[in-house]
């Protein structure tokens, strides 16, 4: 029997809501490696497959090619802290990391998909 506790009524509200949106959950980044799956410059682009990868580390940090920091999650934006070059990555379905940005004119944007999330790689 349910006590008149408010505490009782948000935390069975907190669970209904995770069974009702599981996808909210895919909304975070995941520790994985993801390949760089597809790029757009200006309305042209294609597969960029052979690119290093990004990692992104359970403990927080990243690596893509020679560049090393940390990354975190803002208002569903992945941030990486030594990119110089791309803004915020906008995490879509959990899986997939969109870059957009403008470089010398151009307008840029990068997919990585995820190869192996959830590997703390």
């Amino acid at each position: 029997m349910l006590r008149e506790d408010p505490r009782c009524y948000f935390l069975a509200i907190r669970c209904l809501l995770a069974a009702l949106l599981p996808s909210v959950a895919l909304a975070q980044p995941v520790a994985g490696v993801y390949r760089c799956f597809s790029y757009n410059i200006d309305g042209a682009g294609g597969s960029c497959r052979i690119t290093p990868p990004l990692v992104l580390n359970a403990d927080g940090t990243y690596r893509m090619s020679s560049e090393k920091g940390t990354y975190k999650l803002l208002d569903g934006k992945v941030v990486l802290s030594e990119s110089r070059t791309r803004g915020p990555g906008k995490l879509e379905a959990g899986n997939r990391i969109v870059f957009e940005y403008d470089l010398n004119g151009k307008r840029y944007t990068v997919t990585y998909l995820c190869q192996n999330c959830g590997s703390g790689k």
